[in-house]
């Protein structure tokens, strides 16, 4: 049985086309959040994550140092940071094209817990670079289904 009705309806699933949009992040910058999605009143698991570049084209060309893109389960706090808790992830490492969503790369075996928030960040990896780590502005989206 499912934490609610809906969860018992094989196939609840949904698609949250806008929810996070951030502006760009320089080359070099800090890892940071760029925004929360959630909390959520029922279980649920991640079926898709996508990343969509609105501004210029995002031209990543090394696969030393670049930005990864992360989804986290941030608990009920909203604040939980253990890469255990990372639910889908891009690596910026090709160049993409501006309003060209990009699919990241998702743990469908993972489960969110009721009352928890699901939550976006950019990290840097490698050496931070003058030409290899921005970050264009963009937006997210997610598909989801609840159990």
């Amino acid at each position: 049985m499912a934490s609610t009705r809906l969860g018992d309806i094989p196939g609840a699933r949904f698609h949250a086309p806008l929810v996070v949009t951030h502006a760009s992040a320089a080359s070099g910058g800090a890892n940071a959040r760029l925004g929360q999605f959630g909390p959520f009143d029922h279980d649920l698991r991640v079926r898709g994550a996508y990343w969509t570049p609105t501004g210029a084209d995002n031209a990543g060309t090394s696969t030393a140092s670049y930005r990864r893109l992360s989804l986290y389960n941030g608990g009920a706090s909203g604040t939980v940071t253990a890469t255990a808790s990372r639910l889908a992830s891009l690596n910026l490492t090709a160049t993409r094209a501006s309003l060209g969503p990009v699919a990241m790369t998702v743990d469908t075996a993972v489960t969110v817990a009721s009352g928890a928030a699901l939550y976006f960040s950019q990290e840097t990896v490698g050496a931070a670079s003058a030409t290899n780590t921005q970050l264009e502005a963009g937006q997210f989206a997610i598909a989801y289904e609840v159990i």
